[in-house]
């Protein structure tokens, strides 16, 4: 939910409940005060009839001068003064219509008599219902009104946030090395803008300053690993030997090539997460698969493995050395860590690519088969690095990849 939908939501909220709360307390308010009035008009009547009877020593017959209805009745002996509401049917309108009512004793010549007085409401009634709906449009106008206008004025306020924030979106580290941002009157946006400037240069600058160290770090490891195999190579190739001396070159010759090996790897690992392969065209997978297979073919002639294909034809937008060495890591992998006489089979399609092998299970849970320097198998010439740059390269193109087993069958699934 975006910032100025959830300020709205509140914002109504709370003034829904306090145009509720104060157009509550406003008709009750309203009510209270008729209610008295009629009260008091009320005394204003019995103190009239109680004056006329004292006057006239005779009961009022002209009750409308009085101003409401007046009745009269005997009674054996006098009762308390009450008030209350009461309704009559309105023949006219067909609906009972409410009254407040007085009952009060009067006495005439030795007589007992019971008053009382019925003084109309509905007046009173329709205007309280009319002052609240009033209440309830107005509150409901108003409600609208500041909403619109928040919102507008909203929009307003935080287009330079808005910016600020395609800004951001359309930086490219591997492209720019730095990014700028628009002028802005507001002191917060403005200050957000300084510090993310700031911190945009230092991780520009950083990054390239990366880049060089991994490039340079990577040459100057590579050539000297490379002289120190080519020198390794002539003492192979010396007669003067012993065999134990023979057996120590080889694995001193076996450990720097897997040095030069590892370096290669993390060169890559480390060029595809800084997103140096920013150059892509449109690549054929299935043109690369048969590729491969065709590059392994004697690799899988010599473990005895048959290979079932569903290639259809698919093409990507990538980096053309990323989707040759992701297609050769994972074909690799199916060939190498494969038994004798085992099966693979590969399926291509516009959604995926799904590659699955025989093979026995492994020994560790399936997301960590794509952490750096794990091993599915312990073969010597196996670096843990090979499902490591396969997943860089799914997440630096937003493929998802899957590993499953079951029934002795490894599956690895890219979907596109």
């Amino acid at each position: 939910m975006k910032l100025l939908t959830r300020t709205n939501i509140f914002f109504v909220g709370l003034t829904l409940i306090v145009f509720t709360l104060g157009g509550t307390v406003f008709y009750k308010t309203f009510r209270n005060i008729t209610r008295e009035d009629a009260t008091e008009r009320l005394q204003d009547e019995k103190t009239k009839i109680l004056t006329y009877v004292s006057s006239h020593q005779s009961l009022p017959q002209n009750t409308i001068s009085l101003g409401d209805t007046v009745a009269f009745y005997q009674v054996v002996a006098p009762a308390t003064e009450k008030t209350g509401r009461t309704k009559f049917l309105n023949p006219s309108e067909n609906e009972y219509e409410p009254y407040q009512t007085l009952e009060f004793n009067v006495s005439l010549k030795g007589v007992n008599y019971r008053a009382v007085i019925f003084k109309p409401l509905i007046e009173a009634d329709d205007l309280q219902h009319a002052i609240f709906q009033a209440i309830a449009i107005v509150s409901l106008i108003l409600v609208i009104v500041m909403v619109l206008a928040n919102f507008a004025i909203s929009r307003f306020v935080w287009k330079p946030f808005h910016r600020t924030l395609e800004k951001i979106k359309e930086f490219d580290l591997a492209k720019e090395g730095s990014v700028s941002f628009s002028k802005t009157s507001i002191k917060e946006f403005s200050e957000m803008n300084a510090v993310l400037e700031t911190m945009t240069n230092k991780i520009a600058a950083d990054y390239k300053n990366l880049k060089q160290f991994t490039e340079n770090a990577s040459h100057e490891l590579q050539t000297p690993l490379s002289i120190i195999q080519s020198k390794l190579e002539l003492m192979i190739q010396a007669e003067n030997l012993s065999a134990d001396q023979m057996e120590e070159v080889r694995v001193v010759y076996e450990a720097t090539g897997r040095l030069s090996k590892l370096n290669q790897a993390l060169l890559l690992l480390a060029k595809i997460e800084n997103r140096q392969f920013v150059e892509t065209k449109q690549v054929a997978l299935n043109e690369i698969v048969e590729s491969k297979l065709n590059a392994f073919e004697e690799l899988i002639k010599h473990k005895n493995l048959s290979v079932e294909r569903n290639i259809e034809p698919v093409t990507l937008q990538l980096h053309q050395t990323l989707a040759d060495i992701l297609l050769s890591n994972l074909i690799g992998n199916s060939i190498k860590h494969n038994i004798e006489g085992g099966r693979i089979s590969i399926k291509l399609n516009k959604e995926s690519l799904v590659i699955s092998n025989s093979g026995g299970q492994i020994s560790m849970l399936p997301h960590e088969l794509f952490h750096r320097f794990r091993k599915a198998s312990d073969a010597s010439d196996s670096l843990g690095l090979g499902l490591a740059i396969v997943k860089e390269i799914c997440d630096a193109y937003g493929f998802d990849i899957q590993y499953m087993y079951a029934n002795m069958v490894h599956t690895i699934t890219i979907s596109f």
